[in-house]
């Protein structure tokens, strides 16, 4: 394998601008890629250009440092690489996470393995020396032709031999004038930033971290990037692709998948609705086992903690993606199950406070009647309405609580936050929320009461 640690500043830039036009799958497209960055300053190295060398340099550190790749080797080069190879949803990873091996792909990805193997061993102190070795070799270099007079002089004083003067109309030919470096002297190392900022570890938290710590740790201590190639497939095909390998809740924008955050234990199961929270984490469990995929609905007035107990599921069953579709929120039936149906994973996917008798909600069941839905993926829909006009599905119903269930919630509540009462005062409380409020009593009620009483008990 090459060796950037003591190859010539010349042959070492071209190395790296050999390497880089050569990545398929594993290429970053974005302009301002670090890839790009590196390849500029290669480019300036080559050129004598110390300092567009230094430029390029800092612009690519800043680029490391911009580019979202995850902090697990303690050195922004490698995490970049590592975060093209595991991180980014490219065709190798795609097709693994839908169960295939194609041998175009396959050979297409060792080829790039082997070239981000060979760049892993690149570093930028490499790089400093091979713009401080170009600085000092045009420093050295004459800029200008020397005349015969000159040479015979110099000759001269050093004891050599004198030739002849040529003809007296021969004129020499003129040599090219050298540029000169635009810094009088190379900016020490310590000025270039260092990549390297600490030891490896997992300084975050993904739902795939016990898995990719250990294909991590395996990149980093590879010397050949190459042979890694099936393992990456039985990781990817285990485990999906990039972005479930991060987060395990999402809402869809324009067909895409963006993660979104929720504290854990946000909802605290409550006595009133445990039938019903029973049924679904069982009906759930069962589908994980892929003994159901029959969607499920979840039906009752606003505020009776149908979504809540739904987002639920994720913190109850850590396998478990959620995918949330809020009312209103446009999507492409087809594509969303046939992106969800190629991962390994298994999916709940939320329609939120939906309309049942929407035209896109009627349009993708009939298209999930029509053709094979995916085994992986539960649909699970909350709304306000009693029944649904999307064909048959199992159904539980939430209903307002009474005044003695809403005490019991209050409670529940406060004894998640740690703070006992007395049952007869949490019941004078609630009594007096439902006579000052004038509503319907509800979990949305019973966390504002809960979040008031907590502070004075």
């Amino acid at each position: 394998m090459f060796s950037f640690r003591e190859c010539a500043p010349a042959e070492g830039a071209e190395r790296i601008a050999s390497l880089l036009p050569r990545l398929t799958i594993l290429r970053d497209g974005q302009e301002d890629s670090p890839l790009a960055h590196l390849f500029a300053t290669a480019a300036a190295i080559h050129a004598g250009d110390t300092l567009g060398a230094l430029s390029c340099y800092h612009a690519l550190t800043a680029a490391l440092l911009s580019c979202g790749a995850r902090r697990v080797s303690g050195d922004l080069w490698l995490d970049y690489l590592i975060s093209l190879v595991l991180l980014r949803p490219h065709a190798f990873a795609v097709m693994a996470a839908d169960g295939r091996m194609e041998e175009a792909e396959r050979s297409a990805m060792r080829a790039d393995l082997a070239i981000l193997g060979e760049l892993a061993t690149l570093s930028g102190a490499h790089l400093y020396r091979m713009a401080a070795e170009r600085h000092r070799a045009l420093q050295l270099k004459p800029r200008h032709a020397r005349d015969n007079i000159s040479l015979m002089s110099s000759a001269v004083w050093a004891g050599g031999s004198v030739r002849p003067a040529p003809a007296a109309n021969a004129k020499p030919a003129p040599e090219p004038e050298m540029p000169a470096p635009l810094l009088a002297s190379m900016p020490p190392e310590a000025e270039w930033l260092s990549w390297h900022y600490g030891e490896m570890g997992l300084r975050d938290s993904y739902v795939s971290d016990e898995a990719l710590e250990e294909v991590i740790i395996r990149l980093l201590e590879s010397e050949d990037w190459r042979a890694l190639c099936d393992d990456l497939w039985n990781f990817f095909a285990a485990y999906g692709s990039a972005p479930f390998l991060r987060d395990k809740l999402f809402h869809v924008k324009q067909n895409e998948f963006l993660p979104f955050s929720r504290p854990a234990g946000q909802y605290c199961p409550l006595p009133f609705y445990e039938p019903q929270r029973t049924a679904l984490l069982d009906h759930s469990i069962r589908f994980m086992r892929g003994e159901t995929a029959e969607p499920v609905l979840l039906t009752g007035p606003a505020g009776t903690g149908k979504t809540a107990l739904a987002l639920n599921l994720a913190e109850e069953l850590p396998e478990l993606r959620l995918v949330l579709l809020p009312r209103g929120a446009a999507f492409d039936g087809d594509a969303l199950l046939s992106s969800l149906g190629a991962q390994p994973l298994r999916f709940l996917l939320l329609f939120d406070d939906a309309d049942c008798s929407a035209p896109e909600m009627r349009a993708f069941f009939a298209r999930r009647a029509a053709f094979a839905s995916p085994a992986n993926v539960l649909p699970v829909i909350t709304a306000r309405t009693a029944e649904p006009e999307c064909g048959s599905m199992k159904t539980l119903r939430f209903p307002y609580p009474k005044i003695a269930e809403f005490a019991g919630m209050v409670e529940a509540l406060l004894a998640q936050r740690g703070a006992a009462a007395n049952p007869a005062a949490v019941r004078n409380a609630c009594v007096d929320y439902q006579v000052d409020a004038r509503d319907q009593l509800s979990v949305a009620a019973a966390v504002r009461l809960a979040e008031e009483l907590s502070g004075v008990v």
